[in-house]
């Protein structure tokens, strides 16, 4: 089996580390054999995205699939998922999250795989979930304590705080140094600190029929994600 995922972003992080991040969930994390094949991220303005005209989404979610369907149509052993990972900054998960699905689900063929992953607040807010790890790493300083509030700051700022500590000079470059982050940073750390990372694992993980049954995801929106025609 060959996963294909057609990511839908809204930002330059996202954009610039989103295929590092899924390949590193899926071998490093997973340990899955299976192969993994990300196609170019789908970029949009997040307001456009989560319009409740649906409008922009519906448009952009039709594009991603059918590039997918384009590049994996001499596998004859694909499967395909449609994932929209934005930011959920203030709004709460657990309502966008199924709206999205909703609206997405609406506007492609009956059985087309759809999930969305939002991180709480910010994709950010996951390198800071596992940054433990990346004391010393690109500007970072030698020793980073561990945070137990990690979804409750902004991550971004968070992040520009401690290269400062180091650098009173230095920004936080979000599409240089959030994919340099990704590369070394401890996803095990990341999954136990953020409850919204873990929700991306475990949307990849019910994509592997061996790995059990859907019924095994903590939370009722992920099940309605994953039911037949979603």
């Amino acid at each position: 089996m060959t996963l294909y995922v057609a990511p839908i972003v809204e930002g330059q992080t996202e954009q610039g580390c989103v295929d590092r991040l899924l390949h590193r969930v899926w071998g490093d994390l997973l340990k899955r054999p299976e192969r993994l094949q990300v196609i170019e991220a789908f970029r949009g303005h997040r307001d456009q995205l989560i319009h409740l005209n649906g409008a922009v989404l519906t448009e952009t979610v039709r594009k991603a699939f059918l590039q997918m369907k384009a590049k994996s149509r001499r596998d004859t052993d694909a499967s395909l998922l449609v994932l929209i990972l934005l930011d959920a900054e203030q709004d709460c998960p657990a309502t966008l999250a199924p709206r999205l699905v909703k609206t997405a689900v609406e506007s492609l063929a009956p059985g087309a795989v759809i999930s969305c992953v939002l991180a709480k607040q910010m994709l950010e807010n996951w390198i800071v979930g596992g940054a433990c790890s990346l004391a010393s790493i690109n500007g970072l300083p030698n020793a980073i304590p561990l945070r137990t509030d990690v979804e409750n700051l902004r991550g971004s700022s968070w992040l520009e705080r401690q290269l400062r500590l180091v650098d009173r000079t230095r920004s936080y470059r979000k599409t240089i140094d959030a994919k340099e982050f990704v590369q070394r940073l401890d996803l095990h750390e990341c999954r136990t600190n953020c409850p919204s990372f873990d929700k991306l694992c475990r949307e990849l993980q019910a994509r592997v029929p061996t790995l059990g049954p859907i019924a095994e995801l903590k939370n009722p929106e992920d099940q309605a994600q994953l039911e037949p025609g979603s």
